[in-house]
């Protein structure tokens, strides 16, 4: 289960990365004829492609709560879990009502919001991959 919470979440990291520094960016630039267009394939093909990394990672982390490899300190399990949970909770309640509203339509206030709060998630996937990945090295050292 640590390998899989592994991949997922560093497959995931490297999709946030994509999100924050180009995806996200571009929203605002983007011509507001096109942006629609623009957005829609955005919101089809990200939540096909992060959406089952996020929860994979997330859950994988859940279970190792109740069975960690030996050696495996509790508290990277909780900060690994904690952080695919975050990560959840933003994506649900944050980001992705930005994303309905505009699909209304190209609203720079709400690409800025969409912007500003980008870092956090990014940050939280960075979080759960780092942990992951200490969880895997201590298990393959022992």
């Amino acid at each position: 289960m640590l390998l899989t919470a592994a991949v997922a979440a560093l497959v995931a990291l490297g999709i946030e990365l994509y999100v924050v520094t180009i995806a996200y960016p571009l929203f605002g630039i983007v011509g507001s004829r096109k942006f629609l267009a623009v957005h829609a394939l955005h919101t089809e093909r990200i939540t096909w492609s992060i959406g089952p990394a996020l929860l994979v990672a997330a859950f994988a982390n859940a279970s190792l709560l109740a069975a960690r490899p030996p050696g495996v300190p509790m508290w990277l399990a909780i900060v690994a879990t904690g952080a695919g949970f975050a990560v959840l909770g933003i994506t649900a309640f944050v980001q992705v009502p930005l994303h309905g509203a505009l699909a209304a339509g190209q609203d720079l206030g709400v690409i800025a919001r969409l912007n500003a709060n980008e870092p956090f998630r990014a940050i939280a996937t960075a979080l759960q991959a780092i942990a992951d990945v200490a969880m895997l090295a201590i298990a393959l050292h022992r």
